[in-house]
């Protein structure tokens, strides 16, 4: 790890304990024993700190994604287990990313942007890893589906959809995946996206 990388993961810490705005450069230079001016010369402004920080955040949920589906069986079992994951942080990620929009807009709308554009072509590279696996059907448009998956699951993961008073968010967001991969999927698809739903609902119980 680069001293740049190390400063940026105490900062987050101490970002996440107490607060953006509540932290300043010179709080950060203090307990970490390094020069305000180095701070500067390493992310030229606070938001270039910010910004740092938060990516260094995401990259480590993804190299745990990673870890936690290297041994998936085909890219049908890779998504419910990386979607599954996403679940499993939204409420983190939406407290610190509320914050962030509240205090430093700017550096929020840059990360939301570029976290979307890449969410979105890692999502169109397994779709069509699924074509050629024969678990999705060829005649659907990759980048609607994309754009319908992923605005739908949003708004559970955001807690903006008004549900049932009987399901819960983690059952609203399987049967919503569940649908989605079901409208696209191959015989074989099918056989696989009724056998994952399964094992995230027997988890639940």
């Amino acid at each position: 790890m680069t001293a740049k990388e190390h400063i940026a993961q105490r900062a987050l810490q101490m970002f996440s304990a107490r607060g953006f705005k509540a932290v300043r450069m010179d709080d950060i230079a203090q307990q970490l024993g390094v020069s305000k001016r180095s701070l500067y010369e390493l992310f030229g402004d606070k938001e270039g700190l910010l910004y740092e920080a938060t990516i260094h955040y995401f990259e480590e949920i993804r190299r745990q994604q990673t870890a936690l589906s290297a041994n998936a069986a085909n890219v049908l079992e890779k998504l419910f287990i990386l979607l599954n994951d996403i679940l499993e942080h939204s409420e983190q990620v939406g407290r610190m990313m509320n914050d962030l929009k509240r205090s430093y807009p700017a550096v929020h709308d840059r990360l939301t942007r570029e976290g979307a554009a890449r969410n979105r072509e890692e999502l169109r590279g397994m779709l069509r890893r699924g074509i050629d696996e024969g678990l999705f059907i060829d005649n659907f448009n990759i980048d609607l589906a994309i754009s319908v998956l992923y605005y739908t699951a949003s708004t559970v993961t955001h807690h903006e959809l008004i549900l049932p008073g009987e399901i819960t968010e983690r059952e609203a967001f399987l049967q919503i995946v569940s649908t989605f991969f079901r409208g696209i999927s191959t015989a074989e698809g099918l056989r696989l996206v009724d056998r994952y739903r399964l094992r995230y609902e027997l988890r639940e119980k």
